[in-house]
């Protein structure tokens, strides 16, 4: 009589075949004996090795909605043909039979929260995400195959070093001849032109310096003498670097920019800014001032020309430069700390200052359209502002004596302030830590009496004066600190878009949301004004983004009557053709559209939903009334024609609004500069986890 043995059990269980359990049975479960035999699984379910049907579509890929296929090799003879799977009818009845219980089972839970499933390529995605739009982006940007679509399309922009990888490449030769070098008259002309058409508040420089280092440039030059041996290769960079931008900056405004090929118009200026950084990369011996301020000056024309990646990287040698240079402590005048500010005149100590604050205002920015954390902490810093003090004005000595006209640095110094206030509320707003709503409810109320307090201080010129009345440099700051506090005010609300409980923060979203967008509207008119930004692009994307999330809670929530409906769709839809616009050769607003794309796509289907529920949500005849308010998403034709699987596909029950966490805020906001893998080694239907 055979035994059971435990070698007899190990090799039962390495044949693969399953033990029949003993109790416990489901009479409805078959016996997988009974199953039909397949001898051919799809592409995906071999790959991932889990159990295929065989039919075209599979039930794996049936469910999961993603694309069936039995094109990998066969090695067993003749490949058997898979047979069809159930009738399209069968399958429509199924999907509206299943969505009908999950509507009963929504309505009366409406806010579930179902444990994550494994799809069929072994990621995890839960089906109540608020953030399902987003990997509906990424799988449709990995699909993408133009390369002017998306720069993860093409490989000169993906394969290169890790601090660049995903911006645009450079694409100048690493030869030694230097006739890209602008002569004598062109060179002041550039430098004329940066100072009075490129700064705005980040003003770091002092221009009388400057222009005494451009005419030692201009004689090493004419003397053929190597680039830095005069200046030092700091200085050098910097005057280069300027030149770079004022050119860029020259050739957007006389081509009207995006119109035309902008690599291009980039050719020259790329030039210049590749030989300023050849020269930061050699410096020898320890950081001085023109060390930080050199590669600060090059931040900005990285994040000018959409290299966010390359300009991150670079920040942080900015940021542990200014570090090793006390730049964030105040100088003791006692006892000469920090020790590298011993000796300093009236225009280096000012200049310090500046760089400074201009580096902390940009490593906001950065924290927030990355997403990631802020490098300098308030808590380590006690440096004063820079004097009020325009730079006629300075002299190694002192201040001379002037009148009380307005001054330039009011605008570097009231943007470091609100730039402070940024940085509080992404850390207290959006803290990490476990805390309440109401506790993040009372940071927003009290950071936006912040807001609004530094609003009633600002100078005339920068506040109250209309700014078209302005001379072009006053101009330009009135527009940017406007457009700095409109989405200050947004970042600060925009978590309570989904709560009822918060309707004044709610009004002030939105009408800060539709003061942005005026002002961008308005903005695309002036060239001069629309690329001097190089955070206008994210404060669109930003905008976008609330009134898309703001027309979701509409139609999913209680309606209510408002006037500016209307206009704030209307402009929404501007603001987006200018965003397309100006997205010729920059990936990274053509990622902002495409996910813009789909945002706008859940507010359709929200939309939808809303009118074929209308029995459901809306009372008697509001439903047709209320299709028609504001700007139509989709219309009527459209909707009547989408049939049940288009109503209910993706995720549309529940709502994207019943997840929608503060930190997804961080994520959306991030969204555009996530490494996407790489398309031509992965399945398009891999997509990378939310973080």
């Amino acid at each position: 009589m055979a035994t059971d043995s435990p070698a007899s059990g190990l090799s039962r269980a390495s044949s693969g075949k399953r033990p029949r359990a003993a109790t416990n049975e489901d009479p409805n479960d078959e016996n997988r004996r009974k199953d039909p035999k397949i001898s051919r699984a799809c592409d995906i379910c071999k790959r991932k090795k889990i159990r295929c049907n065989g039919t075209l579509p599979c039930s794996n890929c049936a469910r999961r909605k993603v694309n069936c296929a039995y094109e990998a090799k066969y090695g067993r003879g003749r490949p058997p043909t898979p047979p069809p799977s159930a009738t399209t009818d069968q399958r429509h009845q199924e999907v509206t039979r299943d969505h009908t219980n999950e509507l009963c089972i929504w309505q009366q839970n409406p806010h579930p929260r179902a444990s994550p499933e494994r799809d069929a390529e072994g990621q995890y995605v839960d089906p109540t995400s608020g953030l399902n739009f987003l990997h509906r982006a990424w799988k449709k940007l990995l699909m993408q195959k133009d390369d002017s679509t998306s720069y993860d399309s093409n490989d000169a922009e993906r394969n290169q070093p890790l601090t660049s990888a995903g911006d645009r490449p450079f694409g100048v030769d690493d030869d030694a001849a230097d006739n890209f070098i602008p002569d004598a008259p062109k060179a002041r002309g550039l430098q004329e032109f940066y100072f009075e058409s490129c700064v705005v508040t980040y003003r770091i420089f002092h221009r009388q310096t400057v222009e005494g280092w451009m005419e030692l440039f201009l004689r090493e030059r004419q003397e053929r003498k190597p680039l830095g041996q005069l200046l030092g290769n700091s200085r050098t960079a910097i005057l280069l670097t300027i030149m770079a931008i004022a050119t860029l900056r020259s050739e957007k405004v006389r081509r009207e920019a995006y119109m035309e090929d902008e690599s291009f118009i980039m050719q020259h200026s790329d030039r210049l800014f590749c030989a300023g950084m050849k020269l930061v990369d050699m410096e020898v011996g320890f950081p001085r001032l023109e060390s930080a301020q050199a590669r600060l000056i090059q931040v900005l024309y990285l994040l000018q020309t959409a290299r966010m990646n390359k300009g991150w990287y670079t920040f942080g040698n900015v940021f542990h430069i200014t570090l090793s240079l006390g730049m964030h402590r105040r100088r003791d005048q006692k006892r000469d700390f920090p020790f590298t500010s011993r000796r300093q005149n009236y225009i280096t100590s000012e200049c310090y200052k500046r760089t400074f604050w201009s580096a902390y205002i940009i490593d906001k920015y950065l924290s927030v359209v990355f997403g990631r954390p802020r490098l300098y902490q308030d808590e380590d810093i006690d440096q004063d502002f820079p004097e009020g003090v325009n730079d006629e004005d300075m002299t190694p000595d002192g201040t001379k004596a002037s009148d009380d006209a307005d001054c330039h640095i009011d605008g570097l110094i009231f943007h470091a302030k609100i730039a402070r206030i940024i940085g509080k509320i992404s850390r207290e707003v959006y803290s990490v830590n476990d805390l309440s709503n109401q506790d993040r409810l009372a940071a927003a109320n009290r950071l936006g009496c912040e807001l609004h307090e530094w609003r009633a201080g600002l100078p005339p010129h920068l506040g109250t004066v209309k700014p078209s009345t302005l001379v072009p440099s006053f101009r330009r700051q009135a527009v940017a600190l406007q457009l700095a506090y409109s989405h200050a005010l947004i970042h600060a609300n925009r978590p309570f878009l989904m709560s009822e409980a918060a309707s004044e923060n709610v009004n002030e979203c939105i009408s800060a949301t539709k003061a942005s967008l005026e002002l961008v509207n308005r903005m695309a008119g002036d060239t001069t004004l629309f690329h001097s930004f190089w955070w206008t692009h994210y404060v669109i994307f930003c905008a976008l983004a609330v009134v898309y999330v703001w027309e979701i809670q509409r139609t999913t929530g209680t309606r209510s009557s408002c006037e500016v409906y209307d206009q704030i769709f209307d402009l929404a839809e501007k603001c987006r053709g200018h965003l397309r616009q100006a997205s010729t050769g920059l990936s990274q607003n053509q990622r902002y559209s495409v996910i813009l794309d789909e945002l706008r796509s859940e507010a359709q289907r929200c939309r939808t939903r809303n009118v074929c529920q209308g029995s459901t949500c809306l009372q008697g005849g509001e439903a047709s009334a209320n299709t028609d308010f504001g700007i139509s998403f989709m219309q009527d034709s459209d909707m009547l024609s989408a049939g049940p699987e288009a109503i209910l596909q993706d995720g549309l029950m529940p709502s994207m609004l019943d997840s929608f966490l503060f930190s997804d805020w961080q994520t959306l906001d991030s969204s555009a500069f996530f490494p996407l893998p790489d398309p031509n080694s992965v399945s398009p239907t891999c997509f990378p986890a939310l973080p």
